[in-house]
């Protein structure tokens, strides 16, 4: 009795100090547009070298939170900019949705280095295809889910110049961020892109980047509660 006792207080204490731990430093929910509306000149979004076409629209088909989630679909290649992250432990952490009756090749990418036109270095490409994750070195892969919400998390160690990534909980690889996907890059987080490659829509909803690895104490957390249930 005293052990669960001791562990619940545990818990308490632990639940109280994830939410301190969860501020985000960037922060995009889709809610402040209107179904239909493109994100491409707002809030910091810009189709791919800064080209309209590349545009993503605004949906209200399906939401992790709230009535609005973003639709990556087509031509879409939507890239939002970052700039001042050069060291510490960083959580990029979205809700990806894709529908029962997808086709063609997704993407989920994030560059080290990013300039409209100018330079680029990728470090995480991973794309989406034929029910499978498949990452940038084509050696890790993961089955993915349709008709239901299903977390991704980066941990970008800056510090150690690492990077992990996590489908649904599930570990996808861990690697070099620098030397990622295209090599020789910078220890920076430079932008996210959501590219389409020509297939159908795909959604995302409720991204942010959080300091200090808040994604992962909340899964030790989701963890820690299932032993004891």
């Amino acid at each position: 009795m005293q052990i669960r006792l001791r562990i619940a207080i545990a818990l308490v204490a632990l639940v109280a100090f994830v939410p301190a731990m969860a501020q985000a430093d960037w922060f995009e929910d889709f809610e402040g547009y209107a179904p239909g509306d493109g994100l491409h000149g707002v809030n910091g979004w810009y189709g791919w070298n800064d080209d309209l076409s590349a545009d993503a629209i605004i949906s209200d088909f399906f939401s992790y939170s709230g009535a609005n989630s973003v639709a990556i679909s087509g031509l879409a290649d939507i890239v939002q900019m970052f700039s001042g992250y050069t060291t510490g432990v960083w959580n990029l952490v979205t809700y990806m949705f894709i529908p029962e009756d997808f086709t063609g090749q997704t993407y989920f990418i994030v560059l080290n280095t990013y300039a409209p036109n100018g330079a680029q270095n990728w470090s995480v490409e991973v794309n989406f295809t034929g029910g499978t994750i498949t990452d940038f070195s084509g050696a890790n892969t993961l089955p993915y889910v349709t008709g239901e919400w299903a977390e991704i998390e980066l941990v970008i160690d800056l510090d150690a110049d690492m990077q992990t990534f996590f489908y649904n909980g599930d570990l996808l690889y861990s690697a070099s961020w620098s030397e990622g996907a295209s090599g020789g890059g910078a220890v920076n987080i430079g932008a996210i892109d959501l590219f389409a490659n020509g297939a159908s829509p795909v959604y995302y909803d409720m991204m942010s980047l959080s300091q200090g690895g808040v994604a992962v104490e909340n899964r030790s957390l989701s963890n820690v509660k299932s032993l004891f249930q």
